[in-house]
C-alpha cells in the first residue's frame, strides 16, 4: 500500500480538469494520512490523483 499520495486541485474552477486548463492545477505529494484529512475537510477542491494524472500533467506544462 502506498504511504505517499498525489492530491490535486484546479485553483480557477474546483473539481474540473480539463487538458485546457493544465496551467491551473496544482499537484501536492503528501502522506496518505494527510492527503485523506485534505480530501474530507472544508477546504474545498482538494481529491486524489490518479495513477496518470501527474505524468500527464507534466506532459500537459511542458515541465518534464
Amino acid at each position: 500500500m502506498a504511504t505517499y499520495v498525489y492530491v490535486k486541485r484546479n485553483t480557477k474552477t474546483p473539481y474540473s480538469y480539463a487538458d485546457e486548463d493544465a496551467q491551473d492545477i496544482e499537484f501536492k505529494y503528501v502522506p496518505l494520512s494527510t492527503a485523506f484529512n485534505m480530501v474530507n475537510s472544508k477546504r474545498i477542491g482538494w481529491e486524489r490523483a490518479k495513477k496518470g494524472d501527474y505524468k500527464k500533467w507534466l506532459e500537459l506544462t511542458g515541465k518534464r
